[in-house]
């Protein structure tokens, strides 16, 4: 997601809060299917299947990456 954002020819606020939604769907589907199969524990938590797309949401959400796409 950083790589697809850093060579996005535009910095408008909706690419930055539709890189967020694309995220959290991401992470929440792998949770939800997850919790669906039964198997949902802290290894599963923990996987980088959730770690990632948490840790984008995290960086998006930063004051610094607010002001990088408004300009």
């Amino acid at each position: 997601m950083g790589w697809l954002l850093s060579r996005w020819p535009s910095r408008w606020k909706l690419v930055r809060w539709g890189a967020i939604a694309v995220a959290v769907v991401a992470g929440g589907g792998y949770l939800a299917m997850v919790a669906i199969d039964g198997d949902l524990g802290w290894i599963k938590l923990l996987a980088p299947s959730v770690f990632l797309p948490l840790a984008t949401v995290i960086t998006l959400l930063t004051p610094s990456a607010g002001c990088w796409f408004d300009r």
